[in-house]
């Protein structure tokens, strides 16, 4: 009996030692779950204690600015032409050796004259030729500019005078006294000057003459002379205009913006301006780049 009680306790024993090396028989390690709050940031966060590498700053291009005040150089720009707008043929004021006696007769004036007929403001209000056309001429010498004109008006109406005499029969010059320094500048500067010249009516109001700009300059110019003829198709106009007007001192082969106008009125009773005539069919008013050339010929200015 001793026997059998050993033999059962040793089976037992080798049943408990074989039955710790069966798969499954050791409990598994528990798992353990990131708590509830944590972020899948957090969950894939990077281990602690790195420092990411900062980028390489972005070199943005270097642009070189032109500055304030010049203008970029065209490739078909040569210093000879500069001296010209583009806006139909020069004009060509011939020096006189004599002034002209400023009295509105034409008679003195033997020089090719120039047509006055491109219409540039009005032209709804403009019939035509007979409507509203000028010839005119250019003359200077040392001292002065000279300007005279022959206008077909079929209804001379001038009610003005300083600086509302536009409102009426009328000339108009503007002229640009540095051409090449302000060539490509479309707007107006303290070298560009616009002058206004009325014949008056033939009776209360005498002729005229108005500085319109620079604006720091407006008024009755010193010592400029006008005068006027009514004529059967119109009228006539002469202006003597001394060089300091424009700040200028003259030169054989100076060349200078130039555009004159003719303002037209046939409102009778009515101050108005109807529409207006130029030299030049692009003219316009506020823009030297559209105006003409002026180009002194002959002797004087110290030549």
């Amino acid at each position: 009996m001793r026997t059998r009680r050993v033999l059962i306790g040793l089976s037992a024993l080798a049943l408990a030692v074989f039955a710790c090396t069966l798969p499954g028989a050791v409990p598994p390690t528990p798992f353990v779950f990131p708590t509830a709050n944590q972020t899948l940031t957090a969950i894939f966060a990077p281990t602690l204690g790195t420092t990411p590498s900062s980028p390489t700053a972005e070199a943005f291009p270097t642009i070189a600015l032109t500055p304030v005040g010049t203008l970029p150089a065209s490739p078909s720009v040569t210093p000879g032409t500069l001296l010209s707008r583009p806006n139909g043929t020069p004009l060509e004021a011939s020096f006189l050796a004599q002034a002209p006696t400023v009295d509105g007769d034409l008679g003195e004036w033997s020089s090719t004259p120039y047509s006055l007929t491109q219409i540039v403001y009005g032209a709804s209000r403009w019939s035509g030729l007979a409507d509203s056309s000028a010839v005119f001429y250019l003359g200077w010498d040392d001292t002065h500019l000279y300007l005279a004109a022959r206008v077909t008006d079929d209804q001379y109406v001038q009610l003005s005078k300083g600086t509302s005499l536009y409102l009426g029969d009328s000339l108009e010059i503007q002229l640009d006294a540095d051409l090449a320094s302000d060539f490509f500048v479309a707007e107006l500067s303290g070298d560009d000057y616009q002058i206004g010249l009325s014949a008056g009516n033939f009776g209360s109001i005498a002729p005229g003459a108005y500085r319109w700009y620079p604006s720091s300059k407006s008024g009755v110019p010193a010592n400029l002379e006008v005068a006027g003829k009514s004529t059967s198709g119109g009228y006539t106009l002469e202006a003597s205009i001394p060089w300091s007007v424009f700040a200028i001192t003259p030169a054989a082969g100076s060349r200078y913006g130039l555009v004159v106008s003719v303002s037209d009125n046939d409102a009778v009773g009515t101050a108005a301006q109807q529409s207006m005539i130029s030299s030049v069919s692009s003219r316009t008013l506020l823009n030297p780049t559209t105006w003409g050339t002026m180009v002194l010929t002959g002797a004087g200015g110290g030549s």
